[in-house]
């Protein structure tokens, strides 16, 4: 049988951040050495002849010793001397290492002979406080620290740091016999550990301060006097790298758990307050842990531009406002550079950035949160860009040309003399010199004068009449009424607020159709301004339209836009009547159309007339198809007598139609 020594631990663990104390026991198993050639204990020396057994050859037969072949075990043999001094003396102490007492001692097999037969030999066992002599003589026995047979002895209730044994030559002198042994071929030591394990993380995730992100190591270790035989560590209640040892029971220490070291992503492990744990348990059971709060946030920080994008140089200072958000960490500041310039901080989640002068200004900015990394490098947001347009407001006009006191023009007939002359005449494909005579003609010519108004004017404080020449003169009007298919002339002038005429630039001429929502305006024309700031341009024919000019503004021009001004059209309607003669009590068939599309989906009303020398009257309502044609019917009351009507048709004015009210052409029809 191969007994094994046993440990009792008694655990004071001596934690990173503080002690603490468990009352927890365990055992543990020490081989201190045994006849199967186990050792651990250090052997004591030889001295006067007298040997100790020091080699543990294990499995050897204890009656064939000798001492060039010493027993095993913890046998104390005689050497080959005739005569050994009193007081000569052979020990063998175990002592306990630090933090470990030794709380009782089991000797399952001893064996002892020539000792205090009264040879002179003398032995026993001793440690702090006590000592004790072997239970029997000459023989195979037992022994412990809790053996109550006699010799009684007193065995310390605090235990002894080492714990020996002795054979001494009690007599003036001693002879060799040969025979004397005290053999402890199985030894148990069981003790206390007074020092439990010490856990220990000198850098990485365990000393971080304040909000963390990224990665970082995880860097722990342990020890005690019998050894740490695994090591644990936990995040937010997600295990993480640990460390494991073997349990080797032939020595005091027993278990070697290395240390950790090794980089955490703490990304894996949420954000916000975690708990970070670090464990150890040692080979006698006893454990150890410590716990801190980690603040963790990687949550990437963002910020957001808001503000005027556009605006005149009259608006004065602009403000872009940025707004930054972050995890839980919050936010540490915001930088801001305008323009390229150096980058401004702001140690705020919010901050206004004051821009001004003419021209596109760039604005860039970034946020940044309070978490660090191992470099102490903070998060920061993507860069938030926006343009900010400072320019010179511009004033845009649009109207109609109208020429005001034109010319009054008549043709009249003039005596005219043409003198004689010569002209190039051809005969026969011949070029013919020709000479016409002197004559007098009558010719129409136009003649135009300008309009003479007469004025009372005041002069010297005596009123005057006076006649004033009106030379013909431009006129711009806002609302302008033409023909139906016929285009009309806008003109307009661009310059800046303060009268600047703003030359070479494009301008776009808008319409919409004036049906009442002015909401569909779609390009119809441009032009280009000259030197002056004036341009002119030509729309097409169309229906009523609301007229507007706009300058899309360049860099340092904000853009443009005019009042509108309107275009009336009358709408226009064909009208055919079948037949054109009838008699009193006859049928009509009356068509026709309403030209010029955009007619409402549910048609546009179009009303009927007859005339009479003399008067006319409504003869009928009714409404368009989609494509603006119409029909109806007229009967003719009985009556006498040949008589002449005229119909018509016309259009009413409605908000949805974008055309002026207007009538078609008269046509007759005779009924006898």
């Amino acid at each position: 049988m191969r007994a094994k020594p046993v440990m009792s631990l008694a655990l004071v663990v001596a934690a990173c951040c503080g002690p603490v104390v468990s009352n927890a026991r365990a055992d543990e198993t020490v081989m201190v050495c045994d006849v199967y050639g186990d050792q651990v204990a250090p052997s004591p020396g030889g001295l006067y002849g007298i040997g100790a057994s020091v080699t543990c050859p294990g499995n050897a037969d204890p009656q064939t010793y000798s001492a060039s072949n010493p027993p095993g075990g913890m046998a104390i043999w005689t050497g080959a001397n005739n005569t050994i001094p009193q007081g000569t003396a052979v020990q063998w102490t175990v002592t306990a290492p630090a933090g470990l007492t030794i709380s009782s001692i089991y000797i399952p097999h001893m064996y002892s002979q020539g000792i205090d037969d009264g040879t002179g030999w003398g032995g026993g066992f001793y440690w702090q406080g006590g000592t004790a002599g072997v239970p029997t003589f000459d023989g195979e026995t037992s022994w412990s620290s809790a053996y109550t047979g006699s010799p009684t002895f007193s065995w310390p209730a605090g235990g002894t740091p080492y714990f020996g044994w002795q054979v001494v030559c009690g007599f003036s002198q001693c002879s060799n016999g040969g025979d004397q042994w005290l053999s402890l071929e199985l030894l148990e030591v069981h003790v206390t550990e007074t020092v439990g394990p010490a856990l220990a993380a000198p850098d990485g995730l365990w000393q971080s301060s304040g909000w963390i992100r990224g990665t970082w190591p995880l860097h722990y270790g342990a020890d005690s006097p019998s050894g740490v035989c695994q090591l644990s560590a936990s995040l937010n209640g997600q295990a993480l790298p640990g460390s494991s040892s073997a349990h080797s029971p032939a020595l005091w220490h027993q278990c070697a758990a290395p240390a950790v070291d090794t980089p955490i992503d703490t990304s894996q492990f949420g954000n916000g307050s975690e708990n970070l744990s670090l464990s150890a348990l040692d080979a006698a059971s006893n454990p150890a842990a410590v716990n801190k709060t980690v603040y963790i946030d990687n949550q990437t920080p963002t910020v957001s531009l808001s503000g005027p994008t556009d605006a005149p140089t009259t608006a004065g200072i602009q403000y872009v406002k940025a707004t930054a958000t972050a995890g839980p960490s919050g936010v540490a500041g915001i930088s801001c550079s305008v323009d390229g310039a150096p980058t401004s901080w702001y140690p705020t989640p919010t901050a206004e950035i004051a821009v001004q002068g003419l021209g596109v200004h760039h604005i860039s900015r970034t946020s940044e949160n309070t978490a660090r990394d191992t470099a102490g490098n903070a998060a920061f947001s993507s860069p938030a860009t926006g343009t900010l347009s400072i320019r010179q407001p511009a004033f845009s006009t649009v109207s109609f040309e109208r020429t005001v006191d034109a010319m009054r023009c008549s043709r009249v007939r003039e005596r005219v003399r043409i003198p004689a002359h010569w002209v190039t005449a051809y005969s026969h494909g011949q070029a013919v010199q020709v000479k016409l005579r002197a004559q007098t003609r009558i010719v129409k010519v136009t003649r135009c004068h300008p309009r003479v108004i007469v004025r009372r004017v005041r002069v010297d404080g005596r009123w005057k009449t006076v006649r004033t020449v009106q030379l013909p003169h431009e006129a711009l009007v806002t609302t302008k009424h033409v023909r139906s298919g016929q285009g009309a002339t806008v003109s307009g002038w661009l310059g800046t607020s303060n009268g600047d005429a703003l030359s070479n630039r494009s301008i776009t001429v808008l319409t919409a159709p004036g049906d009442g929502t002015q909401s569909q305006f779609s390009p119809a024309a441009t032009a280009t301004t000259g030197g002056d700031g004036a341009w002119t341009a030509r729309l097409p024919p169309g229906p009523s339209r609301v007229v507007v000019a706009e300058y899309g503004g360049d860099t340092t021009i904000e853009p443009a836009a005019s009042a509108p001004v309107h275009l009336v059209v009358p709408a226009s309607l064909a009208l055919r009547i079948r037949p054109h003669r009838t008699h009193w009590g006859g049928r009509i068939a009356i068509r026709g159309s309403l030209n010029g599309g955009y007619i409402p989906p549910g048609g546009e009303l179009v009303v009927l007339w007859v005339g009479w020398p003399g008067g006319s009257t409504e003869v009928g309502h009714l409404y368009t198809l989609a494509d603006g044609r119409f029909a109806s019917h007229y009967t003719f009351l009985r009556g006498n007598g040949t008589e002449h009507y005229r119909f018509w048709a016309a259009s009413a004015r409605e908000s949805d139609y974008p055309f002026a009210p207007g009538r078609s052409r008269a046509v007759g029809v005779t009924v006898r």
